[in-house]
């Protein structure tokens, strides 16, 4: 009877401490959510943000391993407690970049797929030349010269330059009247007919945004 006591006593031992050993379960593969694999990024310090789950429901933490090639990364940050970051000092621009998040449970970590990015562009935003406006002509007028006119676009990257289109008369289709304008009006001599036209503002990264289309008669 004391032998079995005895074997039965090893045998609980020995079940406890393999319990034990295998009771952590690892955190489950982290998911990148931004950037994506092959995404361009304007600005150059982007959102990088990720998912991740533990089976145990574990608290986690992350480290981000970042670098310019896919089998050198180092640690761009670590011991992050929520599935973001953004870089604290500017990339730099028109560089591919790899990326890979890591998530740690306190015993043991899963890694993510490395994925990557690129920068682009010469200055730190990605913001676009706000929408111009049309100030003249937006009523029907008479044939001769005519000064296009509109309100100056703010935001965007550097100097910012205006070019401007229009659709006169029989034309199919709209077609550059004057390019890499300065100021932000511009006159042309028309003959009588329909009239369409919109101006487009270009910043130094050719960055683009579009005024409103206005149609107008020329008589």
């Amino acid at each position: 009877m004391r032998n079995q006591l005895v074997i039965y006593s090893l045998m609980v031992v020995l079940l406890a401490c393999s319990k034990s050993e295998d009771t952590n379960l690892a955190p489950n593969q982290p998911s990148i959510l931004s950037p994506t694999n092959g995404t361009t990024c304007e600005t150059l310090k982007p959102s990088l943000s990720w998912e991740a789950t533990d089976p145990e429901e574990d608290e986690l933490t992350y480290t981000l391993w970042l670098g310019t090639t896919e089998d050198n990364l180092s640690i761009e940050s670590d011991n992050l407690q929520k599935p973001r970051y953004s870089p604290t000092v500017n990339l730099d621009i028109s560089t591919k970049y790899y990326w890979q998040i890591e998530a740690h449970d306190g015993t043991s970590s899963s890694k993510s797929e490395i994925v990557s990015f690129s920068t682009t562009g010469e200055g730190e935003s990605g913001v676009l030349p706000s929408r111009p406006v049309i100030i003249a002509p937006k009523n029907n007028i008479s044939a001769g010269d005519i000064a296009f006119n509109w309100n100056a676009a703010t935001e965007g990257v550097g100097t910012i330059t205006y070019d401007l289109y229009v659709q006169h008369g029989a034309a199919a289709d709209f077609s550059l009247l004057e390019e890499g304008i300065s100021g932000t009006t511009h006159t042309e001599n028309f003959a009588a007919g329909s009239l369409s036209w919109y101006v487009e503002a270009k910043d130094s990264r050719g960055q683009v945004s579009r005024s409103a289309l206005v149609s107008i008669l020329i008589n």
